[in-house]
């Protein structure tokens, strides 16, 4: 059948009334619904940051959390960069004697762990000869 035929079929059955206490229940559920349901025409105010955040909090979370950590990252390495500025300006005091202790006895250490260094002997550079394809009168036969 095809849609034309099904709407012309429908168009010739007559139209029965509904039933009164099926009228009834409708409204009744249709008023329940609407003091729960936000309308169209009467629309509630919500708050901008909600409408913002509302298709994925916990993502817009996860970003704020990135953000602070970034910039207490910041903050810290702006500590750690004024220090090395003041100690390459000579602004801060001169290691104490038991840091430059404690510095000597790492470097013994060291040595001792390492060994002595001896220089590395480089071989002798030889001078390039001439390459040639020929083979060696001797061994041609």
């Amino acid at each position: 059948m095809k849609p034309d035929d099904f709407e012309k079929h429908l168009e010739r059955q007559p139209m029965r009334p509904i039933p009164a206490e099926w009228r009834d229940e409708i409204l009744d559920a249709a008023r329940r619904a609407g003091g729960r349901q936000l309308s169209t025409l009467n629309p509630q105010p919500v708050s901008w940051w909600r409408e913002l955040l509302w298709p994925c909090p916990q993502a817009w979370a996860g970003l704020a959390v990135a953000w602070c950590l970034i910039l207490l990252l910041n903050v810290a390495s702006r500590d750690a960069t004024a220090i090395a500025t003041a100690t390459a300006r000579g602004r801060t005091a001169l290691p104490s004697k038991e840091l430059l202790m404690a510095l000597r006895e790492q470097k013994r250490l060291f040595g001792e762990l390492v060994g002595p260094l001896t220089p590395i002997e480089l071989p002798a550079t030889s001078v390039p000869r001439p390459r040639s394809g020929r083979l060696p009168r001797d061994l041609t036969a």
